[in-house]
């Protein structure tokens, strides 16, 4: 499931304006659960050349770390699902509650990266992390 995944966000990694390292990451523009996200995604307004941040909140789908990346998956049709690439995927297990928080990329309609991308428990702050 993860190398069709890997080959969009490689592909879609050359989409995505970079984020200078030195920066924290801004606040989410928005937080939706995966029924929301849709409808949220639609209303977004984004000017060309900049990047919003969003949160999604989901039941993970699917964990991998291949020793360099991790690599998060929530959500499913009819809605988006979202994939999160971050360094570390912590203890998180398949059917584990994530809010996923990153650099938003809308692969297509039904695909959406976050990358670079934080996780952390639904119901924490999640602002350390930011």
């Amino acid at each position: 499931m993860f190398a069709a995944i890997r080959a969009i966000v490689l592909v879609s990694a050359l989409l995505v304006p970079s984020v200078p390292s030195a920066w924290a990451q801004p606040a989410p523009s928005f937080e939706a659960s995966c029924s929301q996200l849709r409808e949220k995604l639609d209303v977004l307004e984004v000017e060309e050349g900049e990047w919003a941040v969003i949160d999604v909140v989901g039941t993970l789908r699917a964990v991998e770390h291949d020793g360099t990346l991790g690599y998060m998956l929530v959500c499913a049709a009819p809605d988006p699902e979202v994939l999160c690439v971050t360094y570390q995927v912590n203890d998180y297990r398949v059917g584990d509650r994530v809010v996923l928080s990153g650099t938003l990329n809308r692969v297509d309609d039904d695909h959406v990266s976050l990358d670079p991308c934080l996780h952390y428990p639904p119901n924490s702050a999640g602002e350390q992390y930011r």
